[in-house]
C-alpha cells in the first residue's frame, strides 16, 4: 500500500513538472507587438531559453544597457507554429527599441 502511494505521488509529480516555459519578458511582449501589427492578426510568442548579457555601449545617439536572446516558437493564428530564435537590444534593461526574429 504505501509502496502504491508513493508510485502515485511519482506519477503526479512527472505529470504537473512536464516542460516549463519561461513567462513573458519585455522582449517577447516587444515582438509579438511588432508581428501582430505586421500580420494583423494573433500572435503568440512564446520563449523557451532567454539570456540577457549586459552590453552598456552607445551606438549611434542610442545607449544600449543589454541585448537580450533566446530560442522558443512563434504562433501565428491560421498558421502552423514557427521555431524561432530572436534578439533585442534594450535601453534600460527592460525596454527595447529594437528587436529581431530568425526561423529555424
Amino acid at each position: 500500500m504505501y509502496f502504491m502511494k508513493k508510485l502515485l505521488c511519482f506519477f503526479i509529480l512527472v505529470f504537473f513538472a512536464g516542460t516549463v516555459y519561461a513567462k513573458d519578458t519585455a522582449c517577447t511582449e516587444y515582438l509579438k507587438n511588432i508581428y501582430k501589427n505586421q500580420y494583423e492578426k494573433e500572435v503568440k510568442l512564446v520563449s523557451k531559453k532567454e539570456h540577457i548579457d549586459k552590453y552598456e555601449q552607445k551606438i549611434g545617439d542610442k545607449f544600449i544597457s543589454s541585448i537580450a536572446y533566446g530560442t522558443g516558437y512563434l504562433k501565428i493564428k491560421g498558421q502552423k507554429k514557427i521555431k524561432i530564435n530572436y534578439i533585442c537590444l534594450l535601453e534600460n534593461c527592460d525596454k527595447p527599441f529594437w528587436g529581431y526574429i530568425i526561423p529555424r
